[in-house]
């Protein structure tokens, strides 16, 4: 035990030592890793991501971006497995594309260099809590470093599942390594302060989050969650998406006990049939209905009033669509005043880049949708798909291969 002491006393000590000797006579420079040009091995499978990343991640921006998942950095207390290579190369060009490109055409020439996370670690299979019941999309670490998980599952195909796990959640956790240089306005943390709550969250429903003045249940988690999930939300919702939410908000929302036969006597059957802002969904094995608030008679039908029309409640004094908006106002001050970043046209670009446009720059939309630009034909290119034509960045040093 004693030479185990002196051992470990030996070698804290000569770290103490490097230490003095670095800072005392050694330039830092700009970068946290080893720049120097080690070439990469020609002859390995992945040389052309590798090449790619260094090329377009490291080099201009001093980020690594790791898809060989490292079992030190990641959570060692879930059964996580490894990003797929060609999963891998979708994420790495989609993330240059709809966030390094984007931020780097409206932000400063520093910006992304000085804000940026200095790595991303990507990992294959979700981050499950069984327990709780709730999933882990990313993690932002001490505003360094940044996990995403369940990349073996991007879909391209699917613009909002893609944004729900990896963009808006990309655009989350950078949201909080800006919030950690330029602290959010303390005024924001008032707004919502008495509906905050760290431990119901996941039992809030959309439509209820909404009424309180929250852009998803999570938001209603910390003020710091709120104000990250503001930024990217507005960011990576389409124009259809959040205007829905936007009239969701307008209106207050409350939990019903009903059976199945009693909501189909009363929302589908009968003469005193009320429709009024009824839904039912499936929330851990059970079904719950929820409704707008509004006036009700003795028999908890709608009273109308003298004109015939539906007389709406406003029982907690929130106005969630105004609260909303009174929250994004604030976050699109924030961009502006420290980074000079026009949050809209931040947003226009994203979803242009996601979605198809009309020659006029407006959205193409079918029945009702937006129009998937990333499965359409490249405009460089037509012959192939847009998302084909960004694999090509990467698959253009299969050349280089020995």
């Amino acid at each position: 035990m004693r030479n185990r002491l002196n051992i470990l006393f030996f070698c804290a000590l000569a770290m103490v030592a490097t230490g003095f000797i670095s800072c005392s006579e050694d330039d830092l420079g700009p970068s946290i890793f080893d720049t120097n040009d080690y070439p990469l091995d020609r002859t390995e499978y992945c040389f052309p991501l590798d090449t790619f990343l260094k090329v377009n991640f490291l080099e201009p921006y001093n980020v690594k971006f790791i898809y060989r998942m490292e079992d030190i950095g990641s959570d060692m207390t879930k059964n996580l497995t490894p990003a797929r290579y060609e999963k891998s190369i979708e994420l790495a060009v989609l993330a240059k594309y709809l966030w390094y490109d984007v931020y780097a055409k409206y932000g400063t020439d520093r910006f992304l260099k000085e804000n940026s996370p200095r790595i991303i670690h990507v990992i294959g299979s979700k981050n499950l809590n069984p327990s709780q019941g709730t999933e882990i999309l990313g993690v932002a670490e001490g505003g360094l470093k940044i996990s995403l998980y369940n990349v073996n599952s991007l879909n391209y195909a699917d613009i909002d599942n893609m944004n729900e796990y990896f963009f808006k959640t990309m655009h989350h956790e950078f949201g909080h390594i800006l919030d950690q240089t330029h602290l959010r306005p303390s005024q924001f943390n008032l707004i919502s302060r008495t509906l905050y709550d760290a431990s119901t969250w996941t039992n809030l429903p959309d439509s209820m989050a909404f009424g309180r003045g929250f852009v998803s249940p999570y938001a209603g988690s910390a003020a710091g969650e709120d104000w990250v999930e503001v930024l990217s939300n507005y960011i990576t919702r389409d124009s259809i998406s959040w205007a829905a939410m936007m009239r969701a908000a307008s209106f207050e929302w409350e939990e019903v006990d009903m059976t199945q036969s009693e909501y189909n006597k009363r929302v589908r059957g009968g003469a005193n049939r009320d429709t009024v802002g009824y839904y039912r969904q499936h929330e851990n094995g059970e079904e719950k209905v929820y409704r707008k608030v509004c006036a009700r008679n003795a028999d908890d039908y709608v009273a109308l009033d003298e004109n015939g029309h539906v007389q709406w409640l406003d029982n907690d004094g929130v106005q969630g669509d105004k609260v909303i908006l009174q929250k994004l106002d604030m976050v699109r001050a924030w961009l502006k005043d420290n980074w000079n970043i026009n949050l809209d046209d931040l947003r226009y670009e994203v979803q242009r880049r996601q979605y198809a446009t009309n020659p006029d720059g407006t959205f193409k939309v079918v029945n009702g949708v937006l129009v998937n630009h990333l499965t359409q034909p490249a405009e460089e290119d037509p012959s192939v798909t847009l998302m084909e034509y960004l694999k090509r960045w990467v698959t253009t040093f299969e050349q280089l291969k020995q």
